[in-house]
């Protein structure tokens, strides 16, 4: 059923378990003033803590995804292509504002997997994977973070395309690796994901 927070029950699931293995690599794009390529936030997002407590009593949440393309459709376009047809504007700082970097698993992970049958066998409603209530994954969020399994994050499908991402819990970033770190608009593949979202740049002396 759709809404339906976590029980105490959930403790008891056996995990729908995605391994990652050493060296698969994935993007985030993230702000100059926030240069650390595995710094993580424990503000309000689709999977941090929901709990009201002081800053360091509560998790963190890294966000990662499967190509420069989905790092860009969830960080920089989101809904601004919601009924939309034909060229999309964007200031230039939206890029040049930030960097895109490529982070690589140097020890395995064991995310919980929200594709496929995965919701189902666990009994995690849709809305949770889908990102259609962030209130309602936050605790669910808090639920697996806090499951006997002590996993190391969620493995999710992007709610604009599909691809694959994952939030990683604060405890498992020592698990990951720094591979490179560049200017987003400088990104190798940012022209092709540029074009094929039909994004330009507002004209800066109009």
């Amino acid at each position: 059923m759709a809404g339906v927070p976590p029980t105490p029950d959930f403790a008891n699931v056996d995990l729908v378990i995605a391994p990652i293995d050493v060296g698969k690599t994935f993007g985030r794009i993230h702000r100059k003033t926030f240069p650390e390529p595995l710094g993580y936030g424990k503000n309000a997002t689709r999977f941090s803590d929901p709990r009201r407590r002081k800053p360091e009593n509560r998790f963190g949440v890294l966000y990662l995804g499967a190509s420069l393309k989905v790092c860009f459709v969830e960080t920089i376009l989101r809904d601004r292509r919601d009924g939309l047809v034909g060229e999309i504007e964007i200031e230039e700082s939206e890029l040049s504002d930030r960097y895109y970097s490529q982070i690589s698993a140097r020890e395995p992970l064991r995310l919980i997997n929200l594709n496929d049958d995965g919701l189902v066998q666990m009994g995690i409603p849709t809305d949770v994977a889908r990102g259609r209530s962030q209130t309602l994954a936050r605790k669910w969020s808090l639920a697996i973070y806090e499951h006997p399994a002590a996993i190391d994050g969620i493995l999710y499908p992007s709610r604009l395309n599909n691809e694959t991402n994952m939030a990683i819990y604060d405890r498992a970033t020592s698990k990951l690796s720094e591979v490179r770190t560049c200017d987003l608009d400088k990104a190798p593949g940012i022209g092709p994901v540029l074009d094929r979202f039909q994004v330009a740049f507002m004209d800066s002396t109009s």
